[in-house]
């Protein structure tokens, strides 16, 4: 009996032991637990103020444009002067109610590029929003603009998050389509059109259909 006696405590006592440490791990699981929990929701708190600034600088960029193509140093000194003659020269006086006047112009912040090498694109903020439509509707309508046999593009001006949002759509999918703000992929069906905010989605959707891929809008960014 004595040595039963021993046994039992000593089983008792280890028992005692594992139930402590049982106690400690719960009590750790749960710190874990609301630490996880405090991270997701923080995490996500932190997702939608990079959402939020992401729109407010695309916002500030709205009446923005980019030019591609330009040679360096066509514009001169006085880049403002240069850009609101060069546009009225390229895409033709009809295409503006009145005069355009351009707020800011500059090339890219980076080093000037050596003989050779592409120029900087040029960045210029228009004072009417409705300016900058008319020149990228005009752009589309001309096709290949050229200016002294040198080839221009016009771009919207937008966050490098969203040119990411974007690529992701015309790395995927191809065909021709439409992107709409932010980033929406619009593609013109038979039977309507079908908008897609997911790369995936769209692509799962179109290898969905019978036959060869159909004819969707032109592409273009708006």
């Amino acid at each position: 009996l004595t040595d039963l006696h021993a046994e039992v405590a000593s089983l008792n006592n280890k028992l005692d032991n594992i139930s402590r440490r049982l106690n400690a791990s719960e009590r750790r699981i749960g710190d874990v637990e609301y630490r996880v929990d405090y991270l997701e929701n923080t995490l996500s708190e932190v997702h939608r103020l990079k959402e939020k600034c992401d729109d407010l600088e695309n916002r500030a960029r709205r009446s923005n444009l980019r030019l591609v193509g330009l040679p360096e140093g066509t514009e001169g000194r006085d880049p403002i002067s240069f850009l609101e003659k060069f546009l009225v020269e390229v895409l033709g006086e009809d295409t503006f109610l009145g005069r355009i006047e351009i707020e800011r112009a500059h090339r890219v912040l980076r080093p000037r590029p050596k003989e050779g090498e592409k120029p900087r694109i040029i960045i210029f903020k228009l004072l009417r929003f409705p300016d900058k439509v008319r020149i990228l509707r005009r752009a589309r309508e001309l096709g290949q603009l050229t200016y002294k046999n040198q080839k221009m593009i016009f771009f919207p001006d937008i966050s490098v998050d969203l040119q990411a949002r974007r690529r992701e759509f015309t790395e995927s999918l191809q065909l021709s389509f439409s992107l709409l703000h932010p980033a929406k992929l619009r593609v013109s069906l038979k039977d309507g059109l079908k908008f897609f905010i997911d790369p995936e989605e769209a692509v799962e959707f179109l290898k969905r259909l019978p036959g060869p891929t159909p004819p969707s809008e032109a592409g273009s960014s708006s």
